[in-house]
């Protein structure tokens, strides 16, 4: 007989509306709080949170309270699904170790850490639904998935850094000397922490760092899909469309240039790109 599965997955993964349904998974919303207001992806858009993000004087982000994953867990075990629970990286928030902590109170109940956010772990869904729809084993879908995050490279630009300070990452006055140097950061999410990879005077010098990166990151993999969630950054878009061509041959889609969940769009600040990029 083969087993009835359902896939649970944070709302970090910046799926549209269309996606949820065309899926069927169940998301699990990670919130903001813009100016003591609460939100989440269904009742604020990623544009409408930016542009309230210019103007607020306090906003934040907080992983979902454990509840709403017990909720989840024991509507879809009660019906007789196993459950795979798809996780932003635990290097950017607790959500993962939250998912783990109710999980154990069922039987039947997967958390896999996608150790990537946004379409990142997008790419771990499709590869998920994939092995489930070829009848493969579940133990054996879990361990694939845990083994296909060694495959997704995830890389951020920031271009300002005052989210970065907001959030606690950046001291004021290295953002300071950073705004009067032009200083631009290329990051990269690695498996246990987001780590700063280079800091470049100029938007051109940061996407050639990045390009650099992404051919020695790759090694003889080929690329098999690339994603470019970002915070309104449709100058910083245009140039790394142009050398992703140029370098790689590769041409990102318009369906995979999108503004980003505020999740991300509240540390990294406005005219960030985030680069996820799929190996085979």
């Amino acid at each position: 007989m083969i087993e009835k599965v359902k896939i649970v997955i944070d709302s970090s993964s910046d799926l549209t509306f269309d996606e949820i349904e065309k899926y069927n998974v169940d998301v699990v919303p990670l919130t903001i709080n813009v100016d003591g207001i609460e939100y989440d992806y269904r009742t604020i858009s990623n544009d409408e949170y930016i542009e309230k993000m210019r103007t607020a004087s306090s906003y934040s982000t907080s992983q979902p309270a454990i509840g709403k994953f017990i909720e989840s867990f024991e509507r879809w075990t009660s019906e007789g699904y196993k459950v795979i629970v798809l996780t932003l990286s635990s290097a950017l928030s607790g959500t993962y170790n939250t998912a783990v902590t109710a999980s154990l109170e069922f039987d039947g109940v997967y958390v896999v850490d996608t150790k990537t956010t946004t379409r990142g772990m997008v790419f771990i869904l499709e590869e998920c639904l994939k092995q489930l729809n070829d009848n493969v084993e579940l133990e054996t879908v879990v361990a694939n998935l845990r083994e296909k995050t060694k495959n997704i490279l995830t890389y951020v630009t920031i271009d300002k850094l005052d989210n970065l300070v907001k959030g606690g990452r950046l001291s004021k006055s290295q953002a300071l000397i950073g705004g009067l140097l032009n200083i631009k950061v290329l990051t990269q999410l690695k498996e246990t922490e987001l780590v700063a990879l280079d800091k470049v005077r100029g938007k051109k010098k940061l996407i050639k760092t990045l390009i650099s990166h992404i051919e020695e990151d790759k090694k003889d993999r080929t690329i098999k899909s690339i994603s470019l969630p970002n915070s309104i950054a449709d100058e910083y878009i245009t140039i790394i469309k142009s050398e992703l061509k140029e370098a790689f041959g590769y041409e990102v889609s318009e369906t995979e240039i999108f503004t980003t969940t505020p999740i991300i769009s509240t540390h990294t600040g406005e005219n960030a790109v985030g680069i996820l990029v799929e190996l085979v």
